[in-house]
């Protein structure tokens, strides 16, 4: 029983088998999944959300990661799960597309500052809880996703409950019991891509994972083959039964040292496309108007997630290839600033985007792209993009992701806090008391104590 043996190896599993490579990547996924949870703490569906909590009298149990408020724990891993996805701007395992950070660390982080755990059991709990996904996330892929399902929401709430079951001290069977709860509640459709629902499905996941969790801990019972039964998730969820996957070779190699971050703020396969056209101005400066096409030759996949043509918001900007190799031609680079609904909308912006075309190659990869720009003169500029900057072969330096950290939280926090983060962060696992590092991510105006 595949449900079963995955909550044994949770339940079996402790942080001193856990590799130092993993570990090492646990927590620059967390200094990635900080920086862009705190950088959307202000957007205006986040503010939406919270009035729901405060309606709902929400008890302050947990932060708002770059606000001043607090919340319960479930409404803060809600809340922090969608902040860190708002800016398709999080981490993502290339070969699902799935973003493992967004749905796992918020309820990790909610439990562990209300409940006052080390960041050892942090990091050992999200190590596991993401080895959970993202195996699960490999053995439906890849008709779970072509079927439409958001692929971190619908897996990420059994990746959430599998961490959580970890925090709470679960044992063998209700651990079974948190993961058939979370599989029953699966979160997220492609359809909502491009607008706020997108990055609710990650905060939604972490929340029922939380709750799983916790009502398991109760007794609440669930199916113990969730996973593998005929009317189970993978059945039901996929045409493919990889039930090898999910445990096989645990514990040889982990998940998450296979984690990839994002240098530009959207989809993560128009990466490829961004470094191409980053490359080809910095070699020739060119302006908008020498410009008669670019052509885009890429994955299929580039089409089908980010084909958007006819758009006016921020959001919907990040699905579409040609907005982002329009700003990457224009501000050489693709960051928060790119994707606001004042910038996708600016005349110049949408002047370039209709000279901009897509042609798809099945031999392409998925992290590999040829840009073509033809001038009026005559030229033509072109430039193959063998492996993106981000992707596993070409990873973003520990420097490069400091850097991400400071630009995107910019000045939300101070500066001296978001030194002292990021030392924190860098060494987690000897910290016995996280009080200090939730202050830290407290906005500055409020933080006196910084």
């Amino acid at each position: 029983m595949v449900t079963t043996q995955i909550a044994r190896k949770i339940n079996n599993t402790n942080f001193g088998q856990i590799s130092g490579n993993a570990v090492y990547e646990a927590k620059r996924s967390l200094l990635n999944w900080l920086g862009v949870a705190i950088g959307a703490a202000n957007h205006e569906s986040m503010d939406k959300v919270l009035n729901v909590s405060k309606l709902m009298e929400s008890t302050p149990q947990a932060s708002i990661l770059g606000r001043n408020e607090k919340a319960d724990m479930l409404f803060a891993a809600l809340l922090n799960g969608m902040s860190s996805h708002i800016y398709d701007f999080d981490d993502t395992l290339l070969e699902t597309v799935l973003h493992p950070s967004s749905p796992v660390f918020p309820a990790v982080l909610s439990y562990s500052e209300y409940k006052k755990k080390t960041g050892k059991e942090v990091l050992e709990a999200f190590i596991i809880g993401c080895e959970v996904q993202a195996r699960l996330a490999l053995a439906v892929y890849p008709s779970h996703y072509w079927r439409g399902w958001h692929i971190t929401g619908s897996v990420g709430g059994i990746g959430a409950a599998a961490a959580m079951s970890k925090l709470l001290g679960l044992d063998e069977e209700k651990t079974s019991f948190a993961i058939g709860i979370a599989a029953t509640d699966p979160t997220g459709l492609r359809e909502m891509f491009g607008t706020m629902t997108k990055p609710y499905h990650p905060g939604k996941a972490s929340m029922n994972g939380m709750l799983a969790a916790f009502i398991a801990g109760e007794g609440f019972t669930s199916s113990k083959q969730a996973l593998e039964a005929e009317r189970g998730f993978i059945n039901v969820l996929s045409e493919e039964a990889k039930m090898e996957l999910l445990t096989d070779n645990w514990g040889d190699k982990w998940e998450i040292e296979k984690n990839s971050y994002k240098p530009f703020a959207s989809g993560i396969v128009t990466h490829p496309a961004i470094d191409g056209i980053i490359a080809i101005q910095r070699a020739h400066n060119l302006k908008a108007e020498e410009v008669e096409e670019i052509y885009i030759t890429g994955h299929p996949l580039v089409k089908e997630l980010t084909g958007k043509i006819d758009f006016n918001t921020g959001l919907e900007g990040k699905f579409s290839v040609f907005h982002c190799v329009a700003a990457g031609f224009l501000h050489l680079k693709a960051g928060v600033n790119e994707f606001t609904d004042d910038f996708v909308n600016k005349p110049e912006v949408k002047a370039l985007r209709t000279k901009i075309q897509l042609t798809i190659d099945e031999n392409i990869k998925e992290d590999q792209v040829r840009l073509t720009v033809k001038l009026k003169d005559g030229r033509e500029l072109s430039h193959f993009v063998e492996h993106a900057i981000g992707s596993m072969d070409m990873p973003m330096t520990d420097q490069q992701l400091i850097e991400k950290f400071k630009d995107v939280t910019g000045s939300i926090i101070s500066e001296e806090a978001k030194e002292l983060l990021i030392d924190q962060v860098y060494r987690l696992e000897e910290i016995e008391d996280l009080e200090r590092f939730f202050q830290l991510c407290t906005p500055v105006e409020s933080a006196s104590h910084i």
